[in-house]
């Protein structure tokens, strides 16, 4: 019966140019590699070489025959890389949100529901995660509009307000409210993946935006400094050791969002758990 390594080593063979070279590839004896190729000939019932003095080359059906392995060897190979892929995709519950925090919170819940599941998350656009969806890539998409679509489950899931953290000492401390504009020319720490916020702070460019792209460095400098920093109801709450400092909600348009939870049909048992 014909096995993947005496296709290995045909394919070894047209690519060394002889048997003997492609033996000491293979790290095989020459007798050895010889013996294989004969009972692959006996195993396909063809000869595939020309055999001459010392020297045997493919003939037109070895050349025919090398190809074909190429061919079945690639198969074998996409169909382990596809295996593994199904496999990840039963363990993991891939998720893509277009905001950050409500992302961290919803990873948080399924990894309490699921100890024995991966959680996968990303940050995305809308748009590309309502694709993402669609082709499978994702079995739960967080969004900033309602998705009503024949085949797919959407519930709103939380709701976020973006803020100003402020020190005690800063002068707009103990506000109730903050526009952009009145940020005007001071440094504002921010956090690199920002998700659909980056578009509310993208319209005002008075602030003086001093991002970091890693949350923990983040977090220290927030600690370690009196400098104002972008925050919201869901962050504060998740990270409720930054005492000392107050969230004012900021009073510009778009910052305040509702993020629906949004799922195929197919995940209903799982929507349901979340909704």
């Amino acid at each position: 019966m014909i096995d993947l390594a005496q296709l290995q080593q045909l394919i070894a063979v047209s690519e060394y140019g002889t048997i003997s070279a492609a033996a000491e590839a293979l790290h095989l004896s020459q007798p050895a590699l010889t013996r294989s190729l004969q009972r692959l000939e006996a195993d396909l019932g063809v000869s595939l070489f020309d055999r001459k003095r010392n020297r045997a080359a493919f003939n037109r059906v070895g050349l025919l025959a090398v190809a074909k392995a190429r061919g079945i060897l690639d198969s074998v190979r996409e169909m382990a890389d596809e295996l593994r892929l199904y496999e990840a995709r039963l363990s993991t519950i891939a998720v893509g949100s277009c905001g950050p925090a409500p992302m961290w919170d919803l990873a948080s819940e399924l990894a309490e529901r699921f100890p024995g599941k991966t959680i996968s998350s990303e940050l995305g656009e809308t748009d590309t995660l309502i694709g993402g969806l669609m082709l499978g890539n994702y079995q739960l998409i967080l969004i900033d509009r309602p998705l009503q679509q024949e085949g797919v489950l959407c519930k709103k899931y939380t709701e976020e307000q973006l803020c100003i953290a402020l020190a005690p000492s800063h002068p707009l401390s103990g506000r109730t409210s903050i526009s952009l504009s009145e940020l005007e020319n001071q440094s504002v720490l921010q956090y690199q993946d920002m998700g659909i916020w980056h578009r509310v702070l993208a319209k005002d460019p008075h602030p003086h935006y001093l991002v970091q792209n890693d949350l923990e460095a983040l977090l220290e400098l927030i600690q370690a400094s009196e400098l104002p920093s972008f925050s919201s109801d869901l962050v504060s709450h998740r990270f409720q050791g930054l005492s000392g400092r107050s969230n004012i909600p900021l009073s510009d348009e778009g910052t305040f969002v509702s993020f629906y939870l949004c799922a195929m049909a197919e995940q209903r048992e799982l929507f349901k758990l979340l909704c």
